[in-house]
């Protein structure tokens, strides 16, 4: 039997690549099926890597196999921070959050490079925050800059997360869904860019969730802070609890604003009252667009209930969140498999795309690859992404 062909890559390549994908070497090489001490003879140098664990090495590490040959690493991101609250979150980012992000920024370069081909000009995102901004304030001017008015926002109602997200699209920002990713560990992501920021949103997430999410990291831009934030990143033992608290506030303030939530006639009516049933959270929930958790919060900001009575349901919606990470994919009767790939890229990053396609910049194969779908698959995508046909 002929040797397996050897693979005269740079070792050195080996554990930078593992090290950026966030896999520690006895991980790694649990994953590869090979013993922890000769993935370290191989990052070493001390053994030679045979090509086809060369394909199997690159696949878990997401990285293209010419990347091992180069003779030094690559200018790598600067490390984003971690917002996250601290009790029962893992150091570090897993390696798969590490690909999503590393994804959406590689999907952001592709975007910028067609835009440019296409001769069209990028406009910069010029939301500028600081934690001294007046919450109220910033709430009402996050509308005026996305164009949401309380006509519009009345009509969202169970497609909520869709008309904020178009309306931040708008603005040359990219929205991404991620998929297959813990809540726990992630909710939300800002890449704080000046041209084309992007947001990540779990997937997981339940949809009117998702909103008050999208605004939180809309804040982040604004701030220019990227970073990760999670469920409970505003307590006091969380990395930077005055950011996420802030980000709260104001998502809070633009999604309901305080004359609006307070005219509504179940608010008013209420009078000194702070205990609320579910149905009115649910009703005033599903009136702007947002989650009852969102609403409750917002409440307590407003003195319309106490804390006492958001931390005992706050611990009801925590255990919600916990059954959202155990709950599986539908394996079958979901929506079609186009549908989904659209919800995760969006319009604007997905039509981008086609536009390259049709301007001769991409091969229908770099399509197929970019949308991670069959050849034979895209063009009813395509009618899907400009809204012709389901």
């Amino acid at each position: 039997m002929a040797k397996s062909v050897k693979a005269l890559i740079n070792p050195a390549m080996l554990a930078w690549a593992r090290e950026q994908a966030g896999f520690s070497p006895d991980e790694a090489a649990r994953r590869l099926h090979i013993d922890e001490d000769r993935l370290l003879a191989l990052e070493a140098g001390d053994e030679t890597l045979t090509f086809p664990k060369l394909l199997d090495l690159a696949d878990l590490y997401k990285r293209p196999v010419s990347l091992f040959y180069l003779k030094a690493p690559p200018k790598g991101w600067q490390p984003i921070q971690d917002f996250r609250r601290l009790p029962g979150v893992d150091d570090g980012f897993s390696p798969q959050l590490i690909y999503a992000i590393r994804l959406a920024r590689e999907r952001r370069e592709i975007a910028l490079t067609v835009r440019d081909q296409l001769g069209e000009k990028v406009r910069d995102f010029d939301l500028e925050a600081t934690l001294e901004s007046d919450v109220e304030k910033l709430g009402e001017t996050i509308r005026d800059y996305l164009g949401i008015t309380e006509t519009g926002q009345q009509k969202f109602r169970r497609k909520a997360f869709d008309g904020w997200r178009i309306a931040i699209e708008a603005k040359d920002i990219l929205v991404f869904v991620v998929p297959r990713l813990k809540i726990r560990e992630m909710r939300g992501t800002a890449l704080a860019e000046r041209t084309m920021p992007v947001i990540l949103i779990n997937g997981k997430d339940r949809g009117n969730g998702r909103v008050f999410t999208l605004l939180h990291e809309f804040c982040h831009l604004a701030l220019r802070q990227s970073g990760v934030s999670n469920m409970g990143g505003d307590r006091n033992d969380a990395p930077h609890p005055e950011v996420e608290k802030f980000c709260n506030a104001v998502a809070a303030a633009a999604l309901m604003p305080r004359d609006w939530l307070l005219g509504e006639p179940l608010v008013a009516q209420k009078g000194s009252q702070n205990s609320w049933r579910d149905d009115e959270l649910e009703a005033l929930a599903l009136r702007f667009g947002v989650s009852q958790e969102a609403v409750l919060r917002r409440l307590l900001t407003l003195g319309r209930t106490t804390q006492a009575f958001y931390d005992n349901k706050r611990a009801e919606f925590q255990k919600i969140y916990a059954r959202l990470d155990e709950r599986k994919e539908a394996a079958e009767g979901g929506p079609k498999y186009h549908h989904v790939v659209l919800s995760q890229l969006g319009r604007t990053f997905t039509q981008l795309i086609f536009q390259g396609y049709h301007d001769r910049y991409f091969t229908l194969r770099d399509v197929a690859g970019l949308l991670n779908m069959k050849v034979t698959t895209v063009p009813v995508m395509e009618k899907a992404a400009f809204g012709i046909a389901g």
